[in-house]
């Protein structure tokens, strides 16, 4: 492992349980020496990611603040999401609309929006969920290259069991390739009691996942509509929301094109 992710650790150690760290809690918690921790966090508060609050404690820093707004403007993911949701949303009824992109071995929440309802979901921007469970991670899942499954089989192999996905490779394999089969998964209280979900993948233009578009709503809706109405609008979203995107790359990737070779200099 490369000392730029170790470093990161000392970033992905801080959270909603413990914001605050000091330099001996980083040793304790990442088993890694002390001068070693006290170089990330000097050159992690150096670049603005950690900042100091007394009594030897450190929090996130405001570069963080800077790429949050960074990323809210210039991630397509994002930004086209955002219309994409505002488009479907007056047509979905009760319930939440979200989109989910791969974050290592979770899933993480980049945006949200809902219509009334008495939902209490834990897929909030920015929270990393688990991958095995809920049709907004399967749904992703199921669409990784077969050598990225085999690594996450052989990982967590315990957690894919006993998310029913299967003990052994094979059914693993064979789980997945029948989600792959359909355009859209459903989930009932997989993550959450009393929620119902709808989810769609969405690919780049070359076919390679992305993320997934996800209707989640109360179970007892479900039981009540039909949902093939409301899955054809989550579809036809993940597919209008990868289209966006692979045209943007494509716009992107002729102006790099076309742009001038840069000028040698005469040495």
């Amino acid at each position: 492992m490369s000392s730029l992710e170790n470093m990161l650790k000392v970033i992905d150690a801080f959270s909603e349980e413990a914001p605050v760290w000091t330099v001996d809690q980083l040793v304790e918690g990442l088993a890694t020496s002390r001068s070693t921790i006290y170089r990330y966090v000097k050159e992690l508060r150096e670049a603005g990611f950690l900042a100091a609050v007394g009594g030897g404690g450190y929090i996130l820093g405001p570069r963080i603040i800077e790429l949050d707004r960074q990323i809210r403007h210039c991630d397509p993911l994002l930004t086209l999401g955002r219309e994409l949701v505002t488009a479907i949303l007056p047509h979905v009824g009760e319930g939440i609309v979200f989109i989910c992109g791969l974050l290592g071995d979770d899933v993480i929440s980049v945006y949200r929006r809902e219509n009334p309802n008495s939902l209490d979901i834990s897929y909030s921007r920015g929270r990393p969920m688990p991958l095995f469970r809920g049709s907004a991670s399967r749904i992703i899942l199921a669409h990784l290259p077969e050598r990225r499954l085999m690594k996450l089989f052989l990982t967590h192999r315990r957690d894919i069991g006993e998310a029913g996905l299967g003990g052994e490779w094979d059914e693993f394999r064979i789980n997945l390739k029948e989600i792959r089969e359909h355009p859209y998964l459903s989930s009932r209280a997989q993550v959450d009691q009393g929620v119902f979900a709808l989810s769609a993948p969405v690919f780049d233009g070359y076919g390679n996942i992305l993320a997934s578009l996800t209707l989640a709503m109360p179970e007892a809706r479900a039981d009540t509509e039909s949902m093939e109405v409301l899955a054809a609008i989550i579809v036809g979203g993940a597919k209008c929301l990868g289209g966006s995107i692979a045209e943007l790359a494509e716009k992107a990737g002729a102006r790099a094109a076309r742009a001038p070779a840069p000028i040698r200099r005469a040495v």
